[in-house]
């Protein structure tokens, strides 16, 4: 009787899945970057964004991007994600403009309290 308990334990034990192992951040997420639109190609649908620190990195878009913010334009500021698929930098998402000033909530009209009624 011990036996089959703990033949019992061993199987349930094995036949536990094991943990998966989740995928990276940046496969999930893609990689985040900011900066300023050096060049748009718009046939082949490719632009390249210049961060603050003077990097450049060439990024394709596909009917699948989504863009918030109008159009991308040289010169333009951008915030994007993008993930690496076939050799290429694919942007999942843009925001163009300034991503601080669309944070920021609106303003809210205060409400002045009114005068008590005379009597």
């Amino acid at each position: 009787m011990r036996r089959i308990g703990i033949f019992s334990i061993l199987a349930m034990a094995l036949s536990a899945p094991l943990p998966a192992q989740s995928p990276s951040k940046a496969k999930v997420h893609g990689h985040p970057v900011s900066g300023t639109v050096a060049s748009v190609d718009q046939s082949a649908k490719t632009f390249v964004v210049k961060s603050s620190s003077g990097k450049t990195t060439t990024l394709v878009w596909t009917p699948a991007t989504t863009m918030a913010g109008g159009e991308i334009k040289v010169g333009e500021k951008v915030t994007l994600r993008y993930l690496d698929r076939g050799g290429k930098h694919i942007a999942t998402s843009v925001v163009i403009g300034e991503l601080s000033a669309r944070k920021a909530p609106p303003a809210t009209p205060t409400a002045s309290p009114s005068p008590a009624p005379k009597s």
